[in-house]
């Protein structure tokens, strides 16, 4: 495939393409998810997971800081990503277990933070703990994506603006909604939010 032809399919300019290829500018969320799309892989494709190491878990979070908001990094992980994203840090065992302390974890900007609970990337799907810090915000605007998404509220309060419609959900609540709304979550409370969430690939 030309570069022309997957700047059509992917529906973003040829030149932002090539710029994005060559490292001379940062791709949206949104591109990047993009890009996957019209290749017909999935984000994780992107994101070749690194070899194990034999270590044990205690004292092994591993963390890593991404300058995109939590609506941006969520568009680039279902239309397709490149270097310049963030992706999580590799778990250090081959157990299927993964420890509170040793979560692969982006911190990304605006105080949210996604914690991977699953070893490895999963095809299709995402196992996530997230974290809003009061005030936190997925992004400065509404966002969609392909896919479906699944929410158990586990601490504080989290608004999710869904539609036309706006939801508050606290300590024990669950929401399930198609990706394809656009949506937006902000934790307009005056603690932590954290919640589990699973997000379901289309593809």
């Amino acid at each position: 495939m030309s570069l022309r032809e997957l700047a059509d399919k992917a529906e973003i300019s040829a030149s932002m393409l090539s710029q994005i290829e060559t490292g001379k500018t940062f791709p949206s969320v949104r591109s990047l998810y993009s890009i996957a799309s019209a290749l017909e892989v999935s984000v994780d494709y992107f994101f070749p997971e690194q070899g194990n190491n034999a270590a044990t878990h205690e004292n092994s979070r591993t963390s890593i800081t991404e300058v995109m908001t939590a609506s941006e990094m969520r568009d680039a992980k279902v239309r397709g990503a490149t270097e310049n994203i963030a992706e999580f840090p590799p778990h250090t065992h081959a157990s299927p277990i993964v420890h509170a302390d040793s979560r692969p974890t982006i911190e990304l900007k605006g105080g949210v933070t996604w914690s991977r609970l699953t070893t490895l990337a999963e095809s299709g799907a995402e196992f996530l703990e997230i974290n809003y810090a009061p005030g936190a915000a997925s992004g400065a605007h509404m966002s969609h994506h392909e896919g479906r998404e699944f929410g158990l509220i586990l601490e504080g309060e989290l608004v999710i603006e869904l539609g036309f419609e706006s939801y508050t959900l606290r300590a024990g609540d669950s929401i399930i909604f198609e990706s394809t709304t656009p949506h937006r979550m902000t934790n307009k409370g005056d603690g932590q939010m954290r919640a589990i969430w699973v997000v379901l690939s289309r593809a």
